[in-house]
């Protein structure tokens, strides 16, 4: 025998509604020159008129993982050797393996130095790229500058993709003889060729009523000031996958304090601690998340004005 459980009240004259929100159902987008499916525009309403909001929360979300890693705001960096250069490269954008990533970085080296050649090697222990070239001495060293050494978090380049620092980095050593011989870099971290680890889902609307708090050093999502995060959800998928999350703290919310009204609503994806592509593109494919809102029923003869001391949501349980 099932169970269906919906959330009745949350302290006195409190009722719960539920939307279902997916970007293919958008009117409009939040932002002109920008899809839809991107960052959709919803229209809400429901019985009657949403009025006198106590509490709101994200409580779940479905979102496709078609965007791609090397886009274009951060699929760029430099080449440079004593002989040629400096050169600007573009990788070409899409996802990748780590070995697909070999291929294409040796293609593009090798585009624009041909006097000797390049091969891209892949640690698995270490997770690190190492870029060769054949020189039989070790005077030809060469370098790939990823944007300014201030870009840590890769907005312009793909340097925290590919395990590269920001700014210059030099060849670091010379083999005489092996099998790969000749000056070679050595990327200092592990590569990341899945991109970062999370999303954040934000809204213009209700973002910065959202107590949601991060550090001021994150420094492009607004530096420890209100901004437009409403949740934080892992990427637990790979490239083609779907990524599924619900709240895992659904029975605590965040207080609107009697927010009059609200009749539409955005909501758009940002990927890691970036904002290298704002809003995040799915590429056609839309997203879906499920919003719970708390509203005051002043036809019961109590109401609320906003959550007391965290208090939970209470619950109903019927048998179907």
């Amino acid at each position: 025998m099932g169970f269906n459980i919906m959330v009745e009240i949350y302290g006195p004259g409190v009722k719960y509604y539920e939307f279902e929100l997916d970007s293919l159902d958008a009117e409009k987008a939040a932002v002109n020159g920008v899809s839809a499916i991107d960052w959709p525009m919803f229209q809400i309403g429901g019985k009657k008129p949403l009025e006198n909001i106590v509490a709101f929360k994200i409580l779940e979300v479905q979102i496709p993982f078609t965007w791609y890693v090397f886009n274009s705001s951060n699929n760029t960096f430099v080449y440079q050797d004593n002989l040629v250069g400096p050169f600007t490269i573009t990788f070409p954008i899409g996802n990748y393996t780590a070995t697909q990533i070999t291929v294409i970085l040796a293609g593009l080296l090798n585009a624009v130095q041909g006097t000797f050649v390049y091969t891209v090697t892949h640690d698995n222990a270490l997770q690190k790229f190492t870029i060769w070239n054949n020189v039989a001495n070790s005077a030809n060293a060469f370098a790939l500058t990823f944007g300014l050494n201030t870009d840590n978090v890769g907005n312009t380049n793909p340097a925290l993709l590919l395990g590269y620092n920001a700014g210059v980095n030099s060849s670091n050593g010379y083999l005489a003889s092996g099998t790969n011989f000749g000056v070679f870099l050595t990327a200092p971290n592990a590569m990341s060729v899945t991109g970062p680890n999370y999303l954040y889902i934000n809204s213009t609307k209700l973002g910065t009523l959202t107590d949601i708090y991060l550090p001021r050093g994150a420094a492009n999502l607004g530096g420890g000031n209100a901004g437009p995060q409403m949740a934080k959800v892992p990427v637990n998928v790979q490239p083609g996958g779907i990524v599924y999350w619900s709240d895992p703290n659904p029975d605590r919310w965040f207080d609107l304090e009697n927010l009059g009204s609200l009749t539409e609503i955005d909501f758009y994806l940002s990927v890691g601690n970036t904002s290298a592509q704002t809003p995040l593109q799915l590429n056609g494919q839309p997203f879906s998340l499920k919003l719970g809102l708390l509203m005051n029923d002043f036809s019961s003869g109590a109401y609320s004005s906003g959550p007391q001391s965290n208090d939970r949501v209470r619950s109903r349980i019927t048998k179907r």
